[in-house]
């Protein structure tokens, strides 16, 4: 039998924290590993342990300075001691059988590098919606640049798979599941996308993109240049002049003094590349 250590980022933000955990704990097949890296909080998940009790044992890796969700995953996999790691952020929530129904298909289909799946959203004023439901069948990099991301807090993969591709980008804070589902697919690792049931509950509240919209502007430019020649080869010539484009119109979708100027400069790099298959937003 598999065994599977689960690795939780956790920095400052505890009040979720014990819903997180319970539902880990309440697995039908529960981890056998439940791993919080303390990314150099400013208070002590010690004492709020202490005071809210998780249903199981729990390991807490505290991290030497503070480096981002990324860093913080790498920090907790390459301690993990099982032959299978799980993510999940501190603030989402895993469906009770989300372990079951994952460990079921890889006892399948035993030459799967890893498996993840789609989620629900939810929001404060109570509505829900799907989320991230629409992936290719398996990890594909041409995908992973039109924003195909993995979700990570589904994902459960082998941990030689990881060691085989050095984890996440440290460098990224925000785009580290499109960075990582790139290079999983250049690596050839087969990560299998199941869409139902979903497999986590994902909390939006204000840290979401428009909040960011500056830092996710810069990460995107970070992905353009890392993987550019990438880009040109699958999408054709210019692409990746299309790919800044993309990532323009989201800026200015988001920032309203920059909307016009960034939607002016977004189309006349998207008509320079005439021969760029890329998909246009």
């Amino acid at each position: 039998m598999s065994t599977v250590s689960v690795v939780i980022p956790v920095y400052n933000r505890f009040e979720y924290l014990p819903a997180c955990l319970a539902s880990v704990f309440g697995q039908t097949r529960p981890p056998e590993e439940v791993i919080l890296v303390d990314d150099c909080s400013s208070e002590s998940i010690t004492a709020h342990l202490a005071q809210h009790p998780p249903a199981g044992p729990v390991v807490v890796h505290r991290t030497d300075h503070n480096r981002r969700v990324a860093g913080a995953r790498n920090w907790g996999w390459r301690r993990a001691s099982s032959e299978l790691v799980a993510f999940l952020d501190s603030d989402d929530l895993w469906e009770p059988n989300k372990l079951e129904l994952q460990l079921a298909r890889l006892a399948a289909e035993p030459e799967l590098d890893g498996i993840y799946g789609s989620m629900t959203a939810f929001f404060p004023d109570g509505r829900v919606q799907p989320w991230a439901n629409d992936r290719p069948l398996l990890v594909d990099a041409g995908a992973a640049l039109v924003d195909a991301n993995i979700t990570v807090q589904t994902l459960l993969m082998k941990k030689r798979a990881l060691e085989a591709i050095d984890g996440f980008d440290e460098w990224f804070g925000i785009l580290d599941d499109q960075d990582v589902a790139i290079r999983m697919a250049l690596a050839g690792q087969r990560v299998l996308f199941v869409a139902d049931p979903p497999l986590v509950r994902h909390r939006r509240n204000d840290e979401n993109y428009s909040s960011k919209a500056g830092r996710f502007f810069v990460e995107d430019l970070q992905i353009i240049w890392k993987h550019r020649v990438l880009c040109n080869e699958l999408y054709g010539p210019g692409s990746d002049r299309v790919h800044l484009a993309r990532a323009l119109q989201r800026f200015g979708g988001k920032r309203r003094a920059a909307g016009l100027p960034a939607r002016l400069l977004a189309r006349l790099l998207a008509a320079s590349a005439p021969a760029s298959r890329m998909p246009r937003l």
